[in-house]
C-alpha cells in the first residue's frame, strides 16, 4: 500500500515536479531577500515615483521641456540605484562613508526631484484647471478664501504670514537634520523617510494630474490691489520666482508637509516627551503656514483640504508600512535601512 501511494505521488509530481517547485520558491526568496537587501521601502517610493513620471512623460507631446525631462528622471533613477547599491553592497568602504553619502544622496534627491517640476510640469500637461478649481471652492465653502481674504490686505498681517510662508523650507531643512541627521538611526529615522517619501511623492503627483497657476494669477483681475507686503513678502515672491515651480497648487504641499512633520513630532513625543514642545512649535508653524497658503494667494481651499488629507492619511499609514517592512527584513534575515555595518 505504501509503495503505490509512493508511485502515484510521484507521478503526480511528474519528474522532479516538487523539487523544481521547492528549487523555484526558494529562488524567489533569495530574489526578494537581495531586493530588500539593497533597498529600503522609502527607496522603492522615490524610484517608483521617478519610473511613473518617465511613463507620464512618454505619453506627453514631444517638445525639448519633454526632453530635458526624460534625461534627467533617467538619470536620477540610474543613480538611486547606483547608490543603493553602492552604500548596501560596498561594504569595503567604511560604514561612516556609506551612511553619510545615502543620507546625503536622499537629501540631494528631493531638492532635484522639487526643481525639475519647473520643466516636469507643463511637459506632463500644459493645460491648468484653475476654472474647476474655483468652482469647487465655491460650491463647497460658498466663498473663494483668496478673495475673502483680501479685507486683511495690510502691511502687519501680510508680513506675519509671509514670515511663516517662508519659514516652511527653514521648518523642511531643521526636520531633516534632526530626524536623518542627529537622532540615532532606528524606527523613527525610517518612519520619517516613508513619511516625507510619501508626502512629496504623491503630492508632486498630484500637481501633475491637477495642474493649475493658483489664485494669484488666475483670479488676479479680482483683486482691488496687489498684496501689501515688506521685507518677508519680497523673499516669498523672489524664491518663487526663481525656482518655484509655478503650477504646482493640488494639494497644497505647504500645508501637507509642515503639518506632517508636527504630526510626525507628536507621535515620536509618545515614546520621548522630550519632543512634547517640539511638536507643539511645529503645529504652531503649520496652521500659520496652512493659513498664509490663503492670505498670499497661493492656494485655493480644496488645495488645502487635500494636502491637509495627505498628511492625516500619511500619518496614519507610515507606521504601518514601516512595521511591515521591519517585519520582512527580519524574516529575511535583512538589516534595518540604515544599518550599514
Amino acid at each position: 500500500m505504501q509503495e503505490r501511494l509512493t508511485t502515484d505521488c510521484d507521478e503526480v509530481a511528474g519528474s522532479g515536479g516538487l523539487v523544481d517547485v521547492e528549487r523555484e520558491g526558494a529562488l524567489l526568496k533569495d530574489a526578494l531577500r537581495g531586493l530588500v537587501g539593497v533597498f529600503a521601502l522609502h527607496d522603492v517610493i522615490l524610484i517608483g515615483y521617478l519610473v511613473l513620471t518617465t511613463m507620464f512623460l512618454l505619453g506627453a507631446p514631444p517638445t525639448e521641456l519633454r526632453a530635458q525631462s526624460m534625461n534627467r528622471n533617467l538619470a536620477g533613477i540610474a543613480a538611486l540605484v547606483s547608490v543603493c547599491l553602492l552604500v548596501r553592497r560596498a561594504t569595503f568602504l567604511a560604514p561612516l562613508l556609506r551612511s553619510v553619502l545615502y543620507r546625503l544622496s536622499l537629501v540631494g534627491a528631493f531638492l532635484l526631484n522639487y526643481l525639475s517640476l519647473r520643466t516636469l510640469l507643463p511637459a506632463v500637461r500644459s493645460d491648468s484647471v484653475d476654472a474647476e478649481l474655483l468652482h469647487l471652492d465655491l460650491l463647497l465653502f460658498h466663498v473663494e478664501p483668496a478673495l475673502w481674504m483680501e479685507r486683511f490686505n495690510t502691511r502687519p498681517i501680510v508680513e506675519w504670514f509671509s514670515f511663516f510662508y517662508f519659514s516652511y523650507f527653514l521648518i523642511c531643512f531643521l526636520s531633516m537634520v534632526l530626524a536623518v541627521w542627529v537622532a540615532r538611526p532606528g524606527r523613527g529615522t525610517t518612519e520619517y523617510a516613508v513619511g516625507s517619501t510619501l508626502v512629496y511623492c504623491v503630492g508632486q503627483l498630484g500637481y501633475m494630474a491637477v495642474p493649475a497657476y493658483g489664485p494669484i494669477k488666475a483670479l488676479s483681475h479680482l483683486y482691488q490691489g496687489p498684496l501689501d507686503g515688506g521685507f518677508f513678502w519680497g523673499c516669498v515672491s523672489s524664491v518663487v520666482q526663481a525656482g518655484g515651480a509655478m503650477k504646482d497648487v493640488f494639494p497644497s504641499l505647504h500645508t501637507a508637509a509642515p503639518l506632517w512633520f508636527a504630526l510626525y513630532t507628536f507621535h515620536r513625543a509618545r515614546t520621548d516627551r522630550r519632543l512634547f514642545w517640539l511638536a507643539v512649535v511645529a503645529a504652531f508653524f503649520s496652521m500659520n503656514i496652512i493659513v498664509s497658503t490663503m492670505l498670499l494667494r497661493w492656494h485655493y481651499a480644496v488645495d488645502v483640504v487635500a494636502g491637509v488629507v495627505l498628511a492625516v492619511g500619511t500619518a496614519w499609514l507610515t507606521p504601518r508600512l514601516v512595521r511591515w517592512e521591519e517585519g520582512l527584513r527580519a524574516r529575511l534575515g535583512q538589516p534595518q535601512p540604515w544599518s550599514f555595518r
